[in-house]
């Protein structure tokens, strides 16, 4: 079989990332200067979620819904949306209707079929900013230089019935066809995303496909989804698991599954559990995933709907009913491994006239690499080139024998000295010069090899108590093993794991605070993989007596990824901790936690 993918080595790697730095470059250019004509490909340098104004645009059947997140450095460019007291130059409750007629007639302009909408303003209020995970780095970007504080407008435009086009129009600074505030915006048609978070520079027109939602489209070609397929693909290369998650949209299952629905109906709270059945059950028996030449059963590890937001896929946390066109299914099949394979390969067999594109994202240890399957290219493989990796391993601190360190020359130089006051007396003023010449370089030289020495191990006697360096690093260490324990899926395996550094009755403890504290918001209990263990500090405290205590305090970070984003989470911790000797072996026994915070 010739292989569709493979992890390129580095030094090509840096290549080709020049390669694509003046492409992604070229890119920008065209969308920040839409009068040219360059399509755009993948979305890593357009940062429009980061704007100082974010709109949002919901088109329903009946009605244009818009919301927008107005920054302080954009007011001048909507200050007739804007109080006068959020903005001196905004309106007076005596202009109040005038104003609002400007701003929806001329500044911020929505078109139906040619004709300008009228909408009514629901809500006028200033709020913090909502700070949104980067679609890009999973992160809140905490530096980010756009205003904290944002007005938020509300504002619902009536249809007169199903417009075939829409235009959205920015407020434009006079004489220009483009707009001097810094937007981001995404149009959702019946829930469905039209375009990822794109800047809004100029009018623009979009193509409503009421049939079905999915295909409706802006004139730009560089405001779209980055993925247009219904079906999408991801693969996962982890310690101790292999994961493919599948991200489709139920209608588009509908020439293999009969769900019985049209393209304007919903999908009930009640039916959600038959849905999620019927389409994991069928993703399941074509699930078509070799590791390492073996086709093992996976387990269907998690299903949930999802929605496409501003702030990427997120899970539907609370039930409610889907409009049918728009409803998206996320299943999660896992593989445990005992370590890292050395292949994996997907033979992608769903395909139709309107499925003849699926992409993929491949991503290991090493990070994602993106691939398009198509129904004359239906294979990934995933080849193992982790030359450098090192799988993370789970081992026991062992206790070792006290140590003595023995100071040799420091001892070698002061016997002569000791001769010296034993021949001479203790009265140095008597003693010739030479003598004391050669005193004073034998207690130099003895002073300055006082760090000097060899380690000695005492039978015996094992070691009880660590100098601060020492704490520090057994901590580390027992830390490292009890989060790595839950890398492992089974409950029996992450128990036997966390025996390894954590003694009897401690074990159910640490086992259900360590799990919860590592479950990722709105990501239907996934958890984060801890990828670092710092310690921030050690300090020895009074023990119970019967073993050692220490104040400490660490950050534990993490990531889980799942359909193509990463979502982080570092945790910072204040704890007592306490450590003894078990038949040989270093582990902790209790643990009083002063404070959790998140990061």
């Amino acid at each position: 079989m010739v292989e569709k993918f493979t992890r390129i080595p580095y030094e090509v790697q840096k290549s080709v990332a020049m390669i694509k730095y003046f492409k992604y470059l070229g890119i920008a250019v065209a969308i920040l200067l839409p009068t040219l004509t360059s399509k755009a490909d993948y979305i890593s340098l357009i940062q429009a979620d980061k704007c100082e104004t974010l709109i949002e645009v919901f088109v329903y059947e009946d009605s244009v819904r818009v919301t927008l997140e107005i920054g302080e450095r954009d007011y001048q460019w909507f200050k007739n949306i804007i109080p006068v007291k959020y903005y001196e130059e905004g309106f007076a409750e005596t202009t109040r209707l005038q104003s609002l007629r400007v701003f929806i007639s001329e500044d911020f302009v929505l078109e139906a079929d040619g004709r300008t909408l009228f909408g009514e303003v629901k809500k006028i209020e200033k709020i913090k900013r909502i700070l949104r995970a980067s679609l890009y780095t999973g992160k809140v970007d905490t530096t980010s230089t756009a205003s904290p504080y944002v007005v938020f407008v509300e504002i619902v435009y009536p249809l007169g019935g199903k417009p075939a086009r829409l235009a959205v129009t920015p407020p434009l600074k006079e004489g220009s066809d483009f707009t001097y505030a810094n937007i981001g915006f995404v149009l959702y048609h019946k829930k469905l995303p039209v375009n990822d978070i794109r800047y809004l520079v100029r009018r623009e027109p979009v193509n409503l496909n009421w049939e079905d939602p999915w295909y409706t489209n802006f004139d730009n070609i560089n405001i779209r989804r980055h993925h247009n397929s219904s079906l999408m693909s991801f693969l996962y290369v982890e310690p101790y698991e292999v994961r493919h998650e599948i991200l489709a949209r139920v209608k588009d299952l509908e020439p293999w599954l009969d769900f019985d629905k049209g393209i304007d109906d919903y999908i009930e709270v009640a039916e959600f559990d038959s849905f999620k059945n019927m389409a994991a059950n069928f993703l399941k028996g074509r699930n078509n995933v070799l590791i390492d030449g073996e086709d093992i059963e996976p387990i269907i590890d998690r299903v949930h709907f999802v929605e496409a937001r501003i702030s990427g896929i997120q899970i539907l946390e609370t039930p409610q009913r889907l409009d049918y066109s728009s409803a998206i299914i996320g299943v999660i099949f896992a593989y445990p491994n005992p370590g890292i394979p050395q292949k994996v390969t997907i033979d992608w067999d769903l395909w139709n006239e309107k499925i003849d594109r699926v992409p993929n994202t491949a991503t290991d240890p090493a990070g994602p690499m993106p691939y398009f399957l198509t129904p004359d290219d239906n294979v990934l493989v995933w080849q193992n080139f982790l030359k450098q990796y090192k799988l993370p391993t789970i081992s026991e601190v062992s206790v070792t024998n006290a140590t003595l360190k023995v100071r040799f020359l420091t001892i070698f130089f002061l016997i002569p000295v000791a001769i010296i006051f034993f021949k001479n007396g203790k009265r140095v003023t008597a003693w010739e010069k030479k003598t004391k010449r050669m005193t004073i370089i034998c207690l130099l030289v003895a002073a300055f090899s006082y760090p000097l020495g060899y380690t000695l191990e005492i039978p015996f006697l094992k070691k009880q108590g660590f100098s601060k360096p020492e704490a520090t690093q057994l901590i580390s260490q027992l830390l490292k093993n009890t989060y790595r324990a839950f890398d492992f899926r089974d409950e029996s395996d992450i128990y036997d794991k966390l025996a390894i550094s954590n003694d009897g009755d401690f074990l159910s403890t640490v086992y259900l605070q360590t799990k919860k504290s590592m479950v990722i918001a709105n990501q239907g209990g996934a958890k984060a993989k801890v990828k670092d263990v710092s310690i921030l500090d050690v300090k020895e405290v009074d023990a119970d007596g019967e073993g050692l205590s220490y104040e400490c305090k660490w950050n534990v970070s993490g990531t889980v990824g799942h359909w193509g984003h990463i979502h982080q989470r570092t945790n910072q911790y204040h704890a007592i901790l306490n450590v003894k000797s078990v038949d040989g072996v270093w582990k902790l026994y209790g643990m009083d936690m002063i404070e959790e915070v998140r990061l």
